[in-house]
């Protein structure tokens, strides 16, 4: 009885010094492992699962740190998500977001710079300058790309055939393009549209296919100081321009809607790369659609939306975080992405690897190269919704191209004035 007394008083004492020595070892492998939370905007399965496997890999090659996945639907999901997170202070450490996001989340401190990391990386020689142009504010990098939406042009060689013109020669500048528009356009006995000849929205969520046209006359939303631009000559002519034939050449539709082109309606267009594509997988037009970079009035370019990596504002571990960012960067997973989920390449040394996947993909990276985004400013959001409603005005006859801009420029100056 007392040996058995004896034993456990041993243990009595014993077992706080083995449950603390014990609490102290998991402590200190827990120490050990940097736990970073990685939000992705969109929720497509595909791109999910591409992310889910990337982490995996990353964390196996890196078991001193664990990546956690989480992704939002695009638009009030994703804002949502972050804002919440952010207002607990339990902000993400990685943040995979759009143009849109980067000065009002730069200046809320929702991003750090990551110019220092950027300089020593082995890629930043290698990104496409346009690209890298996205994510860079006030002379700081904040954002690296891993996803582009290029805004490419589409033509039907069929129909061009049909109309007498070279089916393997796009439009190549304004005047071309409003005079294969009039000659590719069909009209039934009543003088309805039957085929557009150019198939452009006359209303839009976000009338990006306005921009195109306005970044290859020269033009740009802002000035060196951040400063909005729109009411300018480049923007006049790009909207006199549209206004004085796109209603004699296509039926009306919303971006929102199918585009005609899609529809087999339209001989040409503006459209989102990603949008093109379950046509160029349909076997009734293969071979019968061409792609280009859009028609310029001054200088070749277009439209590209760009979805970036950021180091969050709460991130303690800013160095690990770099580290993924750079391992989703990689020359291999580049070339990966653009394989498994039709990206683009943002790295110029996989251009010629992007190209032998598909000849169409030489279009899509000059595409990207060209490719310009949203203004990198606080006021973007409210400029889209402006821009939106003076192209309208216009192309639906309510004020002239001068007036709307004019009337578009002090309206926004205001919202921004505005406390």
């Amino acid at each position: 009885m007392k040996k058995r007394l004896s034993l456990l008083l041993i243990l009595g004492l014993l077992l706080p010094v083995l449950l603390t020595t014990s609490c102290q070892t998991a402590e200190q492998t827990s120490d050990k492992t940097v736990a970073l939370k990685f939000v992705r905007i969109g929720n497509d399965a595909a791109e999910a699962t591409y992310w889910k496997r990337l982490i995996g890999d990353f964390n196996q090659a890196n078991p001193g740190i664990k990546v956690e996945y989480d992704d939002a639907a695009i638009g009030e999901p994703m804002e949502t998500k972050l804002n919440s997170m952010f207002s607990a202070g339990l902000g993400p450490d990685i943040i995979g977001h759009g143009i849109l996001s980067v000065a009002a989340r730069v200046e809320a401190g929702h991003y750090q710079p990551i110019t220092t990391y950027f300089n020593s990386w082995e890629g930043k020689d290698d990104l496409m300058a346009a690209v890298l142009a996205n994510g860079t504010y006030k002379n700081e990098i904040y954002g690296l790309a891993y996803s582009t939406t290029p805004f490419i042009f589409a033509w039907r060689k069929d129909l061009f055939s049909d109309a007498g013109l070279d089916p393997e020669k796009a439009p190549q500048n304004w005047e071309e393009l409003e005079s294969f528009s009039r000659q590719l356009t069909k009209k039934d006995a009543a003088g309805q549209i039957t085929q557009s000849g150019f198939a452009f929205p006359r209303s839009a969520g976000n009338f990006v296919e306005f921009d195109t046209l306005v970044f290859g006359n020269g033009g740009l939303y802002y000035n060196d100081q951040g400063e909005p631009t729109l009411n300018t000559p480049d923007k006049v002519e790009t909207l006199e321009f549209l206004a004085g034939f796109v209603n004699d050449v296509g039926i009306p539709f919303n971006s929102n809607e199918t585009n005609p082109f899609i529809a087999g309606t339209a001989a040409m267009t503006l459209i989102n790369n990603v949008a093109l594509t379950p046509m160029l997988k349909n076997e009734a037009y293969a071979g019968k659609v061409g792609i280009a970079l859009p028609p310029a009035n001054k200088t070749p370019a277009t439209f590209s939306g760009c979805n970036m990596l950021f180091v969050g504002g709460d991130c303690k571990q800013p160095d690990e975080a770099f580290q993924f960012i750079a391992y989703a960067l990689t020359k291999e997973e580049v070339l990966t992405r653009a394989k498994e989920l039709g990206i683009p390449v943002t790295r110029q040394s996989q251009v010629d690897a992007f190209i032998a996947l598909d000849p169409m993909n030489a279009v899509r990276a000059e595409c990207v190269a060209k490719g310009v985004g949203m203004p990198r400013a606080t006021w973007s959001t409210t400029f889209q919704k402006i821009r939106n409603d003076l192209v309208q005005q216009v192309l639906y006859g309510k004020m002239n191209a001068a007036d709307a801009l004019a009337q578009a420029q002090a309206d926004l100056e205001a919202e921004i004035a505005a406390p």
